[in-house]
């Protein structure tokens, strides 16, 4: 038992890890076999492991955790990252986690853990509290999320998310922009803030910069029979009133 005090230490950790100290492969092996087999570690996907608390026989390690320690590169995106901000309106048991290095998707005490391709290392922080956890930082969960609603958990979801911030970064908001660079997400991202403008405290420059980039067909917001309103200014059909989101009840956590 004299590796469980480490162990407890790392709280997450890969087979690299014991070995470094046990400095044998095979007596490495044996160990994770023996803790396995008593319930003091437990394996979340191959060469991954977490330490099992003892009290509730539950894994030490949160979903933050170990969402961050998947790849080198993984990171919380979309929905993740709204909950981790604490954004979040409703509890999904599913993590988007994006990455460079691909894997399988999982599933881990409850919790399905997604892959999506990491398309950039912009705007990715690791909390000075969390030395675990890699997630998007405010101003990017925002672009990404407005980019791919669908991760957000759908238009409600995000509406009720972005309701509650009540300041960001406009300058950040623009570089990201910037870095996708896609038409539509200009357009997308001017007219969902455009609900938000005082809350958030941007600029009118803001929305005149994403106007800038509109091409000349109508784009809907999300799926057709729900856009059923032509907004001309920002050549952009969506729902009617999109914070009446925020007076409907809520649904079942998904």
């Amino acid at each position: 038992m004299k590796y469980l005090e480490l162990l407890h230490q790392l709280k997450i950790f890969r087979k690299k890890d014991l070995e470094a100290f046990i400095k044998e492969t095979n007596a490495t092996k044996e160990i994770l076999r023996r803790y396995r087999k008593q319930g003091l570690i437990s394996q979340v996907r191959r060469n991954l492991y977490v330490v099992t608390d003892l009290a509730t026989k539950s894994s030490l390690a949160g979903k933050f955790e170990i969402a961050g320690q998947i790849t080198s590169s993984s990171t919380l995106s979309y929905h993740a990252a709204l909950e981790y901000h604490g954004l979040a309106h409703q509890i999904f048991y599913t993590l988007p986690i994006c990455s460079k290095e691909v894997f399988h998707n999982f599933d881990y005490e409850g919790i399905t853990y997604m892959y999506y391709p990491l398309k950039s290392d912009e705007g990715i922080v690791t909390p000075n509290t969390d030395s675990f956890v890699r997630v998007t930082d405010l101003e990017r969960t925002i672009i990404d999320c407005i980019d791919r609603i669908d991760l957000s958990g759908g238009i409600e979801e995000l509406v009720h998310c972005l309701a509650i911030i009540t300041y960001v970064d406009e300058n950040k908001l623009l570089k990201y922009l910037d870095a996708y660079h896609k038409q539509f997400l200009y357009q997308k991202t001017g007219f969902i803030l455009s609900y938000f403008q005082n809350e958030m405290r941007l600029s009118d420059s803001f929305f005149d910069f994403c106007k800038s980039f509109f091409g000349k067909s109508t784009r809907y917001l999300t799926y057709n029979s729900e856009s059923d309103t032509y907004f001309k200014q920002w050549k952009l059909c969506a729902p009617q009133n999109i914070l009446s989101f925020l007076e409907q009840g809520q649904k079942e956590h998904v």
